[in-house]
């Protein structure tokens, strides 16, 4: 999404552009007392992945989504991905193993920078529960 339509959407102090070094910005723009809806990290942190990741988990909000640009064909963020499948936890990873759920999606036209995986924080709220994926419904 461009800046020109977050503008014209109305959504541009809902969406905040954060332009500079990802390692920086955690002193500057995260805080224990507001919690990340959806951080998008569209940067090369390669096998500083780890880092990172420990870094900005505890600001995801029970529910929230970090979401990592070109994790399936970049060999350093690749084998970041790998441990966060195998659920190798916070040592490989950054973050704890029983945690989160993860959802990597491809774009097989391209063969740079055409991949991306979500992992949406499953604990949380109150008392650091679990999520669970409860059934609503028999039908459709």
């Amino acid at each position: 999404m461009s800046m020109l339509h977050v503008r014209t959407l109305g959504l541009k102090s809902h969406l905040p552009f954060l332009k500079g070094d990802a390692f920086d910005a955690l002193d500057t723009h995260f805080s224990q007392m507001e919690s990340i809806d959806l951080l998008w990290c569209d940067f090369g942190v390669g096998s500083r992945m780890t880092e990172y990741a420990s870094n900005v988990w505890k600001f995801i909000a029970p529910g929230g989504f970090l979401v990592c640009h070109s994790t399936l064909t970049n060999q350093r963020t690749r084998e970041w991905l790998e441990g966060v499948r195998q659920g190798k936890g916070v040592e490989e990873t950054g973050i704890p193993a029983d945690e989160y759920v993860e959802l990597s999606l491809l774009e097989p036209h391209k063969r740079f920078q055409n991949s991306m995986t979500i992992l949406q924080k499953r604990v949380g709220g109150e008392g650091g529960a679990r999520f669970s994926e409860p059934l609503y419904s028999e039908y459709a």
